[in-house]
């Protein structure tokens, strides 16, 4: 996406500006000394890791329905809704993480695995407060303004800088924050979409926005890696010093082997969980697949017209004007094109060779999650560390 985004949808299908790089990559160590790199050699200071979608401490909005609610109930009904809503935020990421372990999930081992292999420096840490993980828009803004206040808040030592590691839908809450670093008349907008919001990283945010230099001058020091994030908000070159996004990824057709296997129209349910073309939720997860609560239905909807802008509807093909609705025939048209590469940064786009480790129930860690989780994978840390240092020193 060109500079001044002004935070234009990416277009499907895409046109990366660096042509896509394939590897195969195998489970194997770090090159001696090579993680040192990360600071030595490229300035980064702190590594802030953020899980994506379905894995914070309110997926599906029932804590936040929860205080909606007592807004509108009298004492003491109030005060019970208000302790069950705190007691679910304080209680559901830990229960989770638990479950899931590092599969989509990046978890306390994870970030003390990646801290043992890059020793002092930089620091790595999970983000906290965490976001709710909510699948829309209103999440991913609120997870970007987030971002932007620790950054604001903590930001990485002159000359250094910030590394923002991010899984799924987190590296859609980059691009967000790619757009609002960069700056210019649709900042504005933004907040005005997401409403008067009273949370105090919202108000930092945008007091210290509206009084900076555009773009922001620590947008020079801040960098991201995506792994699994499906193609969906545009990017700001301007608002980032520089971007990688890792895909699990098995090309389909050998004259375009950056191109997925099409999602519409579907494959068996065989293939979808075996992972056979890659990652079939980066794929599967972009434009039109949100899941809006009734709590946040006005805000997504003001935050559509800014967010989307940019997507176009339905060419009209013969399979894609079935009896659906307005939504499922766009969302079908967007799948035909099999997009997995983003317009921007540089994609890598990866075949897990078999490592011979599994999960539950005997299920290889490379296809799992219908291989989405390999990404979060402990046990893959150290290779995805080195092809993330490989790209970086190119």
């Amino acid at each position: 996406m060109p500079h001044g985004n002004q935070f234009r949808h990416q277009p499907y299908p895409t046109q990366p500006v660096v042509p896509a790089r394939l590897h195969t990559l195998q489970s194997i160590p770090l090159i001696p000394g090579s993680a040192a790199d990360l600071h030595a050699l490229h300035g980064f200071d702190q590594v802030i890791l953020v899980h994506g979608t379905f894995l914070g401490d309110d997926p599906f909005g029932i804590s936040a329905t929860l205080q909606s609610l007592a807004e509108d109930t009298p004492a003491p009904a109030a005060t019970a809704l208000r302790a069950t809503s705190e007691l679910l935020i304080r209680t559901t990421r830990p229960i989770l993480s638990r479950s899931v372990r590092d599969l989509g999930n990046y978890t306390t081992e994870f970030r003390d695995a990646f801290q043992t292999l890059t020793g002092e420096d930089p620091q790595i840490e999970l983000l906290h407060p965490t976001w709710s993980s909510e699948n829309h828009h209103f999440a991913r803004a609120d997870l970007a303004v987030r971002l932007l206040h620790r950054l604001l808040l903590k930001p990485p030592a002159q000359g250094r800088r910030c590394l923002l590691w991010g899984h799924s839908h987190a590296g859609n809450a980059f691009a967000l924050l790619s757009n609002l670093l960069a700056g210019g008349p649709a900042v504005r907008q933004f907040f005005e979409a997401a409403g008067n919001r009273s949370e105090t990283h919202w108000q930092v945010a945008r007091t210290a926005l509206a009084d900076a230099p555009q773009p922001h001058p620590i947008a020079t020091a801040i960098a991201a890696v995506t792994f699994g994030t499906p193609v969906r908000y545009g990017w700001d070159p301007s608002g980032l010093s520089s971007l990688l996004h890792v895909s699990f990824h098995r090309p389909w057709k050998p004259d375009q082997p950056e191109i997925a296997r099409p999602l519409f129209p579907l494959y068996s349910p065989v293939d979808v969980a075996a992972a056979r073309w890659g990652d079939w939720v980066q794929t599967f997860a972009i434009a039109d697949t949100d899941l809006n609560t009734g709590r946040t239905a006005d805000l997504n909807r003001q935050l559509s017209e800014l967010l989307e802008n940019g997507l176009t509807e339905s060419t009209g093909d013969a399979d894609t004007t079935l009896p659906l609705s307005r939504r499922l025939r766009r969302l079908c048209s967007h799948w035909k094109h099999g997009t997995r590469c983003h317009t921007d940064g540089i994609n890598l786009l990866v075949d897990y060779s078999p490592s011979g480790k599994y999960t539950f129930p005997a299920i290889p860690i490379e296809i799992a999650v219908l291989g989405h989780g390999v990404a979060t994978s402990v046990h893959w840390l150290p290779a995805h560390l080195q092809l993330v240092l490989n790209a970086l020193h190119s």
